[in-house]
């Protein structure tokens, strides 16, 4: 397994550990060790906890789940995938999350040998968690960004950044979490990666915009989460699937005796998603 973000990123980036906060603990393992890892984390205690998704939708169309158990242990968030997009859209290129694991390196934390992802890898993945999960609300992943780019920016293979971006159709969540450290923290990449990276047109102008503002709410999420999309039938088909998602999915996600029901469910959820994105919208008008 590859821990991901908090202590790991406490260890490897921050002064002093104690000065990044983490409430789980994230830890990513290969999609085909998912039920073994499940299992093991069953041994220890730990039940999955999914706010409303079965752990079979989550294995299927999610890239992690949560799991908790009794007294003071931390939750753990089992990672298969590196990143989740809006209505199960998947634009990342077919194997760009199997690849890092061939580049991963071996390092000394807590007195033992563990894996971490290389150094561009994680880059792209803090670039991609930023720009997909949380756009518009928490400082603490901009903060890991920006320390990581202090620290490590001159030895960084930006050129290797910029191919694996484009490989895996993740340049336009790179462009927009680079722009935010730049414009949030000062912290950021080269002028010139920025100028290569920004989108044309009116999708690079409304990132800028973005990348500029804070939302302490998140509103506008999923707005951004598309516009990152470097395809735009990724985006188009991750909007067509929002709008009729497919029976098998919407029950998978929804649960529930019959399709009818799952679909309210999801409209449901879907205008409160809207009325969301709407009031964002106007708020930047």
């Amino acid at each position: 397994m590859i821990p991901l973000k908090g202590p790991a990123l406490a260890e490897a980036l921050y002064p002093d550990p104690g000065l990044r906060p983490f409430t789980d603990l994230d830890l990513l393992v290969r999609r085909e060790d998912a039920a073994r890892a499940v299992a093991l984390l069953g041994e220890r205690g730990y039940r999955h906890l999914g706010w409303q998704r079965s752990l079979a939708y989550e294995v299927a169309h999610a890239p992690a789940a949560c799991f908790v158990a009794d007294g003071r242990a931390l939750p753990v968030d089992l990672h298969w995938g590196l990143v989740g997009f809006p209505a199960g859209a998947r634009p990342l290129a077919p194997g760009a999350q199997a690849e890092v694991w061939e580049r991963a390196v071996a390092t000394e934390r807590w007195g033992r040998r563990v894996l971490e992802l290389a150094l561009e890898d994680l880059v792209l993945y803090l670039a991609l968690h930023l720009a997909v999960h949380h756009p518009l609300a928490g400082l603490v992943w901009r903060l890991d960004l920006a320390l990581l780019l202090r620290r490590h920016a001159a030895r960084l293979d930006w050129e290797a950044l910029l191919a694996r971006a484009a490989r895996w159709r993740a340049r336009g969540a790179l462009y927009f979490a680079l722009r935010t450290a730049a414009a949030e923290l000062g912290a950021g990449a080269p002028p010139a990666v920025l100028a290569r990276l920004r989108p044309r047109g009116a999708r690079g102008a409304l990132l800028d915009r973005f990348a500029r503002r804070r939302d302490a709410r998140g509103r506008g999420d999923h707005l951004l989460a598309l516009l990152v999309m470097d395809r735009w039938r990724d985006a188009t088909g991750a909007l067509a699937a929002g709008v009729v998602p497919p029976a098998a999915w919407a029950r998978s996600r929804y649960g529930g005796r019959t399709t009818a029901g799952a679909y309210l469910r999801h409209y449901a959820r879907l205008g409160a998603v809207l009325a969301r994105t709407a009031r964002a919208l106007l708020a930047r008008s």
